[in-house]
This record gives C-alpha cells, sequence and structure tokens, in this order.
C-alpha cells in the first residue's frame, strides 16, 4: 500500500481472517496411472458445505482429451456428486488435464479438479500409495 505522507511513502497492511470451506472434494488431485490396455479410473466426492449449499450442472466445461468423465448424483443425497475420471490413453507416456464443473454457487462458480496421468508398460509403474 503506498501512501503520500511525509514520514513514508510506504505502509505495511497486514490482513488476516478465517477462510471456510465451500465444499469437500476428495481427492483434491487425481492420479490415473496403469498400463493402455487397464482400465484406469479414480471417483472424486464433491460434497458441499451446508451453510454454502449448491449444485452443480450437468456436465463439465470442457472434456479431456485424454479422460472422460461422468457426473452422477449420490444416492440418496440431494446435493452430494460423485465425478468418475476414465483414462482414454492408449500410448505410453504422461498428461496433465483439469475438469471445470460449473456450479450455481455465487462463491464459487467453478470447481477445478487437476488429473495427472502416467501409462507405462506392464511392470514398469511403481505405486507411490502406501
Amino acid at each position: 500500500m503506498r501512501t503520500n505522507g511525509e514520514n513514508s511513502d510506504i505502509l505495511v497492511l497486514k490482513m488476516g481472517g478465517k477462510v471456510e470451506k465451500i465444499a469437500t472434494v476428495t481427492p483434491k488431485v487425481v492420479h490415473l496411472m496403469g498400463a493402455p490396455d487397464d482400465t484406469i479410473q479414480a471417483i472424486v466426492s464433491i460434497i458441499p458445505a451446508e451453510k454454502y449449499d449448491f449444485s452443480i450442472m450437468d456436465k463439465p466445461l470442457e472434456p479431456g482429451k485424454n479422460i472422460d468423465v461422468e457426473l452422477k448424483q449420490t444416492k440418496g443425497k440431494k446435493h452430494s456428486w460423485e465425478l468418475v475420471v476414465t483414462n482414454l490413453r492408449k500410448v505410453v507416456g504422461r498428461y496433465y488435464e483439469v475438469v471445470t464443473l460449473k456450479t450455481d454457487s455465487v462463491y464459487q462458480p467453478e470447481i477445478k479438479i487437476r488429473v495427472f496421468g502416467n501409462v507405462a508398460a506392464k511392470g514398469t509403474l511403481k505405486s507411490t500409495t502406501p
């Protein structure tokens, strides 16, 4: 912040506050790993916070080049969704994509989910999860 004061032309301004979660997205980042002939999928759970209830539009804004996505409303829950992310890539290599879901929330009009893919020959991938 700048000022035209005589003693200093720079003023340090500190701000603080509580950040509230609009929704719980689990996992926050999708990792798809496997061989070209494997079925590689992940499911992302999206649950709005009660205080900031919202709906998700039917389709992602842009389909991926290496992935397919399907949005399903969770059975028995009015505002809860599962996003099924499926690898489409059939050649060895890595990729990165972002799935963008449009919401009717004024606080968070879009939800972005990052997807990392690693398609490798059978037997060459090592799991990074315990």
